[in-house]
């Protein structure tokens, strides 16, 4: 099949974060598939503005596909992308959603809130416009229905995938695994998020000075930068925490990243909105126990008292005390880490790719959406 993917969102990981990885990891299981991918992302250097270079990016997209007739078999629009063309497609088209815009807006305030809604006006054009709408979780299939109007019958699940292999190098191998994680730092505790109000990483340090009090081995690593990056160091300082808790921005390396995650004990993501969470997806590969909270879809991903303990959203004593337990409960740490790697199996690329292709195959003579 030849498939063309509309994706005008960031495709740096390091800065796209989780779905620059998701587009990426799924054009590489279909290739390897044996399908063809060509992702169809904005030209040149004009707008620089991001906002702008989305905006331009979708205007020029009907000129585009009809220069390539008969090209592709599949379309597919992720988030915003494709909404002009979405109801007059020549072959089969599916809007992917991975994030819901209308809920991510309602975490944020002034321009960025202002600037999510009137994105979510578009992405609900498209999910309305197209026959198929695939999205990553329950919550998200639920969410989508209540703020887009798109019916049950015209969703699917199609989860979030991972390398497992990659961020997993020792497979079942037990005595591997007894050596990967023998070399941990037993009280490093690992935060990897790009750092938007919604995931609430302030929290999670303010936890950490009480984590601190208890336990004074205890370190926090956060790996990120976001709007949110400058607030946090002053937050750090304020509470005195400078020499246990760094803050490492953005690292382009992926190896480094993966190289925290073989080092640290617990990884903590407290977020209060997520459509998946491939971090968590990360972390359990890797063998780390998570803690973070009941909201949105993380349950789903997350399930709590196997794979890590979850608490209520926006509640940092209650973190603490989760942190705590897995911190100083070698037992129960072992136990995370071994549902947490088998429960990530699923979660191949190849097996999404696998659900991806059933989806679409699905949509390939649609009834048609309304206009």
């Amino acid at each position: 099949m030849r498939i063309a993917f509309l994706d005008s969102w960031l495709q740096d990981v390091a800065e796209g974060s989780g779905t620059a990885a998701a587009i990426g990891g799924l054009s590489a299981a279909l290739i390897a598939r044996g399908h063809s991918v060509e992702r169809l992302v904005p030209q040149g250097a004009w707008p620089r503005n991001l906002l702008l270079r989305r905006l331009w990016f979708n205007l020029t997209l009907p000129r585009r596909l009809a220069t390539a007739a008969g090209r592709y078999d599949l379309v597919v629009g992720f988030d915003i992308d494709g909404f002009r063309v979405a109801h007059r497609c020549p072959v089969p088209y599916v809007c992917c959603i991975k994030g819901v815009l209308a809920e991510e807006s309602r975490c944020e305030n002034g321009w960025p809130r202002l600037m999510l809604w009137g994105l979510s006006r578009l992405e609900r054009l498209n999910a309305r416009r197209a026959p198929r709408v695939l999205s990553t979780s329950r919550y998200c299939c639920e969410r989508i229905e209540a703020h887009y109007g798109v019916p049950a019958e015209r969703l699917r699940l199609v989860p979030e995938g991972i390398d497992t292999g990659l961020w997993n190098p020792a497979g079942g191998d037990a005595a591997a695994l007894a050596a990967l994680d023998g070399a941990r730092e037993p009280h490093t505790v690992l935060c990897v998020a790009r750092q938007y109000p919604r995931k609430r990483v302030g929290d999670l340090i303010t936890a950490f000075q009480s984590v601190h009090e208890r336990l004074p081995s205890a370190r926090l690593v956060v790996i990120g930068d976001g709007p949110e990056h400058g607030a946090l160091r002053q937050l750090v300082q304020r509470l005195g925490l400078a020499s246990v808790v760094q803050l490492l921005g953005a690292l382009a390396d992926d190896g480094a990243v993966r190289e925290w995650y073989r080092r640290s004990a617990v990884f903590c993501l407290p977020s209060i909105q997520e459509g998946f969470g491939i971090v968590f997806l990360e972390a359990m590969a890797s063998g780390l126990p998570v803690v973070s909270t009941t909201a949105t879809a993380i349950p789903e991903v997350v399930p709590h008292g196997r794979a890590g303990l979850l608490v209520p959203p926006r509640d940092p004593p209650g973190l603490a005390g989760a942190l705590l337990n897995l911190l100083t409960d070698e037992a129960l740490q072992a136990r995370c880490r071994a549902y947490g790697r088998a429960h990530v199996v699923p979660f191949s690329w190849d097996r999404v790719a696998e659900r991806f292709l059933e989806a679409v195959n699905a949509a390939e003579a649609p009834t048609p959406a309304p206009r």
